[in-house]
């Protein structure tokens, strides 16, 4: 595996920085919640580049995210973080937590959860909303049932989705 880690010199080196190197030294991978809960996630990929100001971590290909149960799949990720303080660093407009703000996924992405599949061109997960909008070609099976739409709009606490843009629903009975 290969990884690429850009870097600006006159941003200087935040501390979640310092900790995302240790973690592809050590384990390769890189570890971090993006849920409510303190479940370690973690993101593979055949190239990471780190953008401090921004608050992003692009992961290129062969991207795979696991928490729990969930995996996303997918060609290219981009993960923004939340402004904030880093703990242990002043308050500076600036910086950066460890807690996700958004994940974007690009390309191919296939979404596995124990009780269902997801595949679509673009997957976008909002911390703070909760949600997982699949757009370019959505299609997901739960069950015996297969749905297809524009957009997939799926409210994660209230277990709720909608779908928009000639929906469709294939039934397989038994």
């Amino acid at each position: 595996m290969m990884f690429t880690l850009n870097l600006r010199p006159e941003c200087g080196v935040p501390v979640l920085l310092a900790i995302l190197v240790c973690g592809l030294l050590s384990a390769q991978t890189i570890p971090f919640a993006f849920a409510e809960t303190k479940e370690q996630t973690t993101i593979t990929s055949q190239r990471m580049t780190v953008e401090g100001k921004s608050r992003r971590t692009i992961f290129e290909g062969m991207v795979v995210l696991k928490k729990k149960d969930f995996v996303m799949r997918s060609d290219q990720m981009v993960v923004t973080f939340k402004k904030g303080a880093q703990a242990g660093s002043p308050d500076t407009e600036e910086g950066t937590t460890s807690q996700v703000d958004r994940i974007e996924a690009g390309g191919n992405v296939v979404i596995e959860k124990s009780d269902g599949k997801a595949t679509c061109g673009r997957a976008l997960y909002d911390k703070d909303e909760e949600t997982l909008v699949l757009t370019e070609s959505p299609v997901a099976w739960q069950g015996g049932t297969k749905v297809e739409g524009s957009q997939m709009t799926m409210f994660l606490k209230e277990e709720r989705s909608i779908v928009e843009g000639g929906s469709r629903v294939v039934i397989l009975e038994e």
